[in-house]
């Protein structure tokens, strides 16, 4: 009986875990980009079959090139019913230089998560 509850629960914890999503993921920013001051972000996430994906629960975390002023931002959707699969954030990038932008989109499918991301690499002027 204790072999059958083990193999029940490692089986359970496998159906759990996180899987490639394969979404595709754009995103630039719609302002200047600037240090002190909120820059939005323009977020789309489509899946596999190419269609936006509105469910997904999205954020984007900034870092500077030297791995310091790392932060994460939530992206929540516009407007799930007029403008499906687009999200977005408002990170404020402390100092100028180069940041890398990492958007990651999670998805519940099922009993399991999916998910994918994205880099870029932005400077952000004096």
């Amino acid at each position: 009986m204790k072999f059958a509850s083990l193999l029940l629960l490692g089986l359970g914890l496998l159906v759990a875990q996180e899987r490639d999503g394969n979404f595709s993921i754009r995103f630039e920013p719609t302002a200047v980009l600037q240090t002190g001051a909120p820059i939005p972000f323009r977020i789309t996430v489509n899946d596999s079959a190419h269609k936006p994906l509105a469910d997904a629960k999205v954020t984007l975390q900034i870092e500077m090139a030297n791995h310091t002023h790392v932060k994460v931002f939530a992206a929540p959707a516009l407007d799930a019913r007029a403008d499906p699969g687009a999200y977005i954030a408002k990170p404020v990038f402390e100092a100028a230089g180069e940041w890398s932008v990492y958007v990651e989109a999670h998805r519940q499918n099922g009993r399991s998560e999916e998910m994918s991301a994205r880099t870029i690499s932005f400077t952000v002027p004096q």
